[in-house]
């Protein structure tokens, strides 16, 4: 302790007291200390310049053990009556402001180490040196690091987590809630036109898509964050009492998000897909919900794996609006596959919106026949209109199937 006034020192002493009364062990380095601090110690380590052992013992009743055994050397000065014994210890053995007679002559370090207290310090070592070792020979061992199995540690991790969603009704609540709003908002757009006529209409039908699946993958990547930090702490302590491993935990997270991401995508499908004027075919809903299930589950996944690897939410955030932001410009709305540069087309192929965007387009509009009217200088126009110069009129019937408009424009 150094730095501290006397009553602040004192204060000090009194708590680490306490605590050593409690039976916890606590060892202290301290410099210049005073009468009533040092006497406070049970036991004292004294040491001179080199590391040397001088003292290694019980204090006793006011350090009189400490002062008999140096007194026993007939170099060594008595202590005055109200002595500080820890000023008079390191002025004997000539660690002081200033040395005792006979100090710079006699080494105390090599006579401690042919005294009595070298030898029971050794004795009381080599004792503790025979308990340690009998009680490894007779500690439990185990043929594998966990009691359980991994279908135990799984089944168990799942039970618990299963019940901890259930408990958490803000969070399923929140899912449910967005789909819901999210669906209802987008859909009522289309409400009073459920099937498109003309190429303005179907770019409001794709970009649609495009939003809430990217809005609903943003609220599934946000939402799950904290859950996962709270449960990740956990695991962490679960780990270290060799409860069970990461593979449980990880597997455990999976499976249990499956029925909420299955419960939140049937919420929004079924409001959305009607709403829009999509086709009555119940093999093109069950893809649809099929897609949007991948999707809210990718991103959730995507979410708990950031917060996996980094120290706080708000890093994985952060990583989490890189990874939105950038599957949000390559997913094929805002820059058409065909126009992305070649340099970046790994980001086309690496960021997981775009294949979620294809197999919504294309289990949606594959052999839909409904006529759409083309705009003139449109890729579409010049695909089922070829041949129509500038100078040429423009003609009022330049139409093709829904279906077709998909090909082009992502082509």
């Amino acid at each position: 302790m150094t730095g501290l006034d006397s009553r602040a020192a004192s204060i000090v002493m009194k708590s680490l007291r306490r605590i050593a009364d409690s039976g916890i062990g606590v060892v202290c380095t301290i410099h210049q200390p005073s009468v009533a601090i040092f006497n406070s110690f049970d036991s004292l380590l004294l040491l001179k310049r080199g590391g040397e052992t001088v003292f290694f013992g019980d204090l006793g009743f006011e350090s009189s053990n400490l002062i008999t055994y140096l007194e026993g050397f007939p170099s060594t000065t008595p202590i005055k009556a109200g002595e500080n014994a820890a000023t008079w210890m390191l002025t004997t053995i000539g660690a002081g402001s200033s040395s005792a007679g006979g100090a710079e002559s006699f080494d105390y370090a090599d006579a401690y180490a042919i005294s009595y207290l070298a030898r029971s310090c050794i004795s009381n070592i080599s004792l503790m040196n025979e308990a340690f070792a009998l009680r490894e020979s007779s500690k439990i061992t185990y043929s594998k690091k966990y009691p359980t199995s991994s279908k135990f540690q799984l089944v168990e991790v799942f039970k618990r987590l299963l019940k901890i969603y259930w408990r958490s009704p803000g969070y399923n609540r929140v899912r449910l809630l967005v789909s819901g709003i999210v669906a209802l908002l987008f859909g009522s757009v289309f409400a009073s036109q459920r099937v498109p006529e003309n190429e303005g209409d179907m770019n409001s039908r794709v970009t649609s898509i495009y939003i809430t699946t990217l809005f609903l993958g943003v609220n599934a990547m946000n939402t799950v964050l904290p859950v996962f930090e709270v449960e990740r702490n956990m695991f962490y302590r679960h780990k270290a009492s060799l409860m069970y491993d990461y593979r449980a935990i990880g597997l455990a997270f999976t499976l249990v998000e499956v029925p909420f991401i299955i419960l939140a995508s049937m919420v929004f499908v079924v409001l959305w897909y009607f709403t829009v004027g999509f086709a009555v075919n119940a093999g093109k809903f069950f893809l649809y919900f099929l897609f949007m299930f991948l999707s809210l589950a990718v991103f959730t996944f995507l979410g708990q794996g950031f917060m996996a690897i980094f120290p706080d939410s708000e890093t994985a955030q952060g990583f989490g609006s890189l990874l939105i932001g950038m599957s949000g410009i390559f997913g094929g709305i805002l820059i058409r596959p065909q126009y992305i540069p070649t340099f970046w087309l790994w980001g086309y192929w690496t960021f997981p919106l775009h294949y979620v965007l294809e197999g919504l387009f294309t289990s949606q509009f594959q052999g839909d026949n409904t006529t759409i009217v083309a705009s003139y200088g449109s890729p579409f126009f010049d695909a089922v209109c070829p041949g129509i110069g500038p100078d040429d009129p423009i003609p009022t019937n330049c139409t093709g199937t829904a279906e077709e408009w998909i090909n082009v424009s992502f082509g």
